[in-house]
């Protein structure tokens, strides 16, 4: 972390432990993060830990983001109740789409609990989800998607989603704004 910083000193930097700490030595940790000015500390512990998310909650000048903890809008009710959570990483494909994932971000505000971006390796068509409910709640942070990279998208037809230096544009049109290209997707489709 400390190259990291030493390296880009004015980034936004966000570390993600993908649940892989016991709770002392997260607090230890996040001790030292806080000189480095990370700016949050995702799932540093298993994803079940309420008791020790709520310790290290309370011990740690890092906010702690929780994601793996986070299928359903009630699982972040649970947290914010046990007060054991500061930020909730917007996930669309971890919620089970749009839907869920508009509820966990409205409660997320209701509760005073900051949200944060993430996604998984999708189609431009879960880039676009993901993009249109970052905008449509104000994250305004770095999000960590990476779409396109690994997975390409024959059912989109362009232009899909806009990719600029590093900064993906929302996209516009009715929608998710991306024009679906319906005979690809009886073509690709499993029947059972």
């Amino acid at each position: 972390m400390r190259a990291v910083r030493d390296s880009a000193p004015d980034a936004y930097l966000w570390v993600d432990a993908n649940q892989g700490y016991a709770v002392d030595v997260a607090i230890r940790l996040s001790r030292r993060m806080a000189d480095l000015g990370v700016a949050a500390f995702e799932q540093p512990l298993p994803a079940n830990d309420i008791a020790g998310l709520r310790r290290l909650r309370v011990a740690s000048p890092v906010p702690v983001a929780l994601d793996e903890s986070l299928r359903h809008p009630s699982d972040l009710a649970t947290f914010v109740k046990l007060d054991a959570v500061d930020v909730a990483i917007a996930k669309v494909q971890r919620s089970g789409g749009l839907t869920l994932s508009r509820r966990l971000c409205a409660l997320a505000e209701d509760a005073g609990v900051r949200l944060m971006g993430s996604g998984l390796t999708e189609s431009d068509l879960g880039l676009a989800a993901s993009l249109q409910l970052f905008s449509a709640f104000g994250i305004d942070t770095p999000v960590d998607l990476n779409g396109r990279r690994f997975n390409g998208s024959p059912h989109a037809r362009a232009p899909t989603v806009t990719i600029t230096d590093g900064v993906a544009q929302v996209p516009s049109g009715p929608g998710l704004g991306v024009d679906v290209d319906e005979d690809t997707v009886r073509d690709l489709a499993i029947v059972v």
